[in-house]
């Protein structure tokens, strides 16, 4: 009987709890939800308010709001019972957008959410996870203050695995604790150590710091128009600026006549008149100044027009004023600026002054509150100034010289450049006369800068360095150096690793440096400045790439490489995208592209032997260029100017071998330029024509064989022989810059 009764009494008092709830919903006139849309990472978890008005503007406490997501994939609602009414949480799972709908009585409200990055653990992942993270990886919290730790199960190549349950702990059970789905919290001032354990036993841990630290707003004043909200971030400065959700403090204002704040720290103007909003967490308490200004209904600004010219290194002020009903200043209503593009056009919001940065067109744009905004077209144009080489290579003993030029809005030089003023960042490498010319003073590199009295300029990257490349083993391994024929024992390293790089080839410009190195494990090609600076990979296959050689514009990169099982000969962009194959079938190998980029020399053993063959650019019209027979071999081309090939001439009758270094007009005779007594490897001719640098090899005091560089002239002169460090040092694969 007893039972009866109380079951009566339990449905009696759920039912008059639903008709009280119904009543209420009934009496709502309004829904409000602050923010409307939400961008969130996934993981990341934000607050989002919903409040209830009665007819009379009343706020409704009672109420009970329905949250539900349109895709639970996207976005979680969470309710925390702890939190005030109408507070709910949204969590971001895996990218994308949804829709969160809060519903009460007939009135219903809806948040647009966009998620980004990878999906929380367990969210689209399949296979089986070796590797577990926990994010965040570092945390700070107060004492009470809690977070929710997520476990991130990736595979070997980064994706996400299938999910695995996940168990916690806390070393430090004292100063936080974590429950068994990753919810934090901490409890006393200290250290502490949360792990992480799969269920196929990968772990992870954090370390976690709970302390009490001062915190502070985001902004120091909150300016808002009537009925115009905004929220109050809270950060800790001294944990790297870490904001901390709005439910851990108390709020109010001191003028509710003035602005309002929600239990989230949503600041809400109500009319014209000073505030404080006033905050408490955590054993401290701030004011933030809100200012409520007048309605601004008019933004006058200068100029009027909608297209604003300005030249480039040129200056240009606009001006934004915000006026009330009656035509009065609004001074206290802020203005914000914003650039379309900042690369093209400085913007100082102080002062409101655009500079020229770059040749182009962007836009700039003034909003005041109320929605009024204007937004000009700029126009950066040239007044301009163009240098005809951005980046240079030269020796010690050279000059070069850089000619500027007036240029239009594309760049494009019009007529050479007057009252230019120049300047070195750095005389001690390179000096520049008064006409552009250039004195090296020793190796590095130095900025050249060209200007005009009205600020206009252009600069060159200017590279002081060895006109010779050479490998040398004088460091423990096969690293690049650079050296100048005028002073052969003077060595500037341009590699230092314990990889191997051969094959080094200058660009035109003498800037830059490709090179092949085994520092990946199988040779790959790389490209450097011409110091060594500013590494880029620029293949990466599971095969060998050498014999690298730029084309005369820069802009190709011809190279040989064993992808297809044979070595062939490849051609690729100079950033290494659009790789090529150019031939097929027998080996072919050693490229070396003509002065004036028309035609292609490789070596191929397509005849049995091995011979220079020519092709064009495009591989097309692939031709012998040496037709000889064995015991013949013609390898290892290269050109003196754009209709002479030399080459290794190499013969072996019996156990009798001779190797020379010969040349040979496109269908002339073959000329030596080397006698049969040194067994030269490979060589490297001057882009004059004048000088030969040979690798020879010769036997090594202890057995075996020991190369060195030999410096032949080929206009009178004995050889010089490159002084090397020990009989261990060897120099082989030289390259003259162009």
């Amino acid at each position: 009987m007893h039972r009866q009764i109380a079951a009566v009494s339990t449905t009696v008092v759920f039912l008059l709890g639903i008709a009280v709830q119904s009543a209420v919903a009934q009496r709502v006139s309004e829904l409000d939800v602050i923010p409307a849309s939400v961008s969130l990472a996934s993981g990341e978890r934000k607050e989002v308010l919903a409040v209830a008005y009665g007819s009379r503007g009343d706020v409704l406490t009672e109420v009970a709001f329905n949250w539900s997501e349109s895709d639970p994939a996207v976005v979680r609602v969470d309710i925390d019972p702890r939190a005030p009414p109408g507070v709910a949480y949204l969590v971001g799972i895996g990218p994308g957008r949804a829709t969160v709908t809060i519903r009460v009585g007939n009135q219903r409200k809806a948040v647009s959410v966009q998620v980004t990055g990878a999906p929380v653990a367990g969210a689209g992942g399949t296979g089986v996870a070796t590797i577990l993270r926990i994010e965040p990886s570092e945390v700070y919290l107060f004492p009470l203050e809690d977070l929710q730790l997520r476990p991130v199960l990736l595979k070997d190549d980064g994706s996400p695995a299938a999910f695995s349950p996940v168990t916690w702990r806390s070393f430090r059970a004292d100063v936080a604790e974590v429950d068994r789905n990753g919810k934090l919290v901490g409890l006393s001032a200290g250290m502490g150590v949360i792990e992480a354990t799969s269920a196929g036993g990968l772990q992870a841990r954090i370390q976690i710091q709970v302390a009490i630290q001062e915190w502070a707003f985001a902004l120091p004043v909150v300016s808002l128009s009537p009925l115009e909200s905004d929220t109050v971030r809270i950060l800790v400065p001294s944990q790297l600026g870490r904001r901390v959700e709005a439910r851990w403090f108390s709020w109010r204002s001191t003028n509710p006549d003035v602005a309002t704040v929600s239990p989230i720290g949503v600041v809400t103007a109500i009319s014209a008149g000073r505030a404080e909003i006033i905050a408490n967490g955590f054993g401290q308490e701030s004011r933030l100044p809100a200012t409520v200004h007048r309605e601004v209904t008019e933004l006058g600004v200068v100029p009027r027009a909608d297209t604003v010219v300005v030249p480039l290194g040129g200056e240009f002020t606009f001006r934004a004023t915000a006026y009330a009903a009656d035509g009065s200043e609004v001074t206290e209503a802020p203005i914000i600026w914003s650039v379309g593009d900042s690369t093209l056009l400085g913007f100082d919001p102080e002062s409101a002054k655009a500079t020229g940065e770059a040749i182009g067109t962007t836009t700039v744009t003034v909003q005041a509150h109320g929605g009024l905004k204007k937004t000009w077209r700029v126009d950066v144009v040239a007044a301009g100034l163009a240098l005809d080489r951005r980046r240079l290579g030269i020796s010690v003993g050279e000059s070069a010289t850089l000619h500027a030029s007036f240029a239009d809005a594309s760049g494009t030089p019009l007529a050479p450049a007057r009252e230019v003023a120049w300047s070195s960042s750095n005389a001690s490498v390179v000096q520049v006369a008064s006409d552009g010319t250039l004195t090296p003073v020793r190796r590095g590199r130095a900025q050249v800068v060209a200007g005009t009295p009205w600020g206009v300029a252009d600069t060159a990257l200017v590279f002081v360095q060895g006109e010779l490349l050479v490998t040398s083993t004088r460091s423990g391994s096969a690293d690049l150096f650079a050296l100048d024929r005028d002073d052969p024992g003077s060595f500037s390293q341009i590699t230092d690793a314990p990889s191997d790089e051969l094959s080094a080839a200058y660009s035109a410009d003498g800037s830059r440096i490709v090179f092949a190195t085994n520092r990946d494990g199988n040779f790959e090609l790389y490209v450097v400045d011409a110091d060594g600076g500013n590494p880029q990979r620029l293949t990466s296959t599971a095969v060998n790439e050498s014999e690298p050689v730029w084309a005369p514009d820069g802009s190709q990169i011809v190279y040989q490489s064993d992808s297809g099982g044979t070595v062939q000969i490849w051609r690729m962009n100079a950033d290494g995208s659009g790789q090529r194959q150019l031939t097929d079938g027998a080996a072919n190998l050693e490229p070396a592209v003509s002065p004036n980029g028309a035609t292609i020399a490789f070596t191929s053993i397509r005849d049995g032997n091995y011979e220079v063959y020519l092709m064009d650019p495009d591989g097309a019209n692939q031709r012998n260029a040496t037709n000889s027979d064995a015991p013949l071999h013609e390898r290892a081309p290269a050109w003196r100017g754009d209709s002479t090939l030399v080459y290794v001439r190499e013969e072996r009758v019996g156990r009798t071998a001779t190797w020379t270094v010969a040349q040979q007009p496109l269908l002339g005779p073959v000329e030596p330029l080397t006698g049969p007594d040194l067994v030269i490897t490979d060589f490297a001719i001057s882009s004059t024509g004048d000088v030969l640098a040979v690798s020879v090899e010769t036997p090594g005091s202890r057995g075996g064989t020991s190369r060195g560089l030999v410096l032949i002239p080929l206009t009178g002169g004995g050889p010089v022989e490159v002084p090397r460090e020990s009989e261990r040092d060897q120099l082989v694969r030289p390259a003259f810059r162009p």
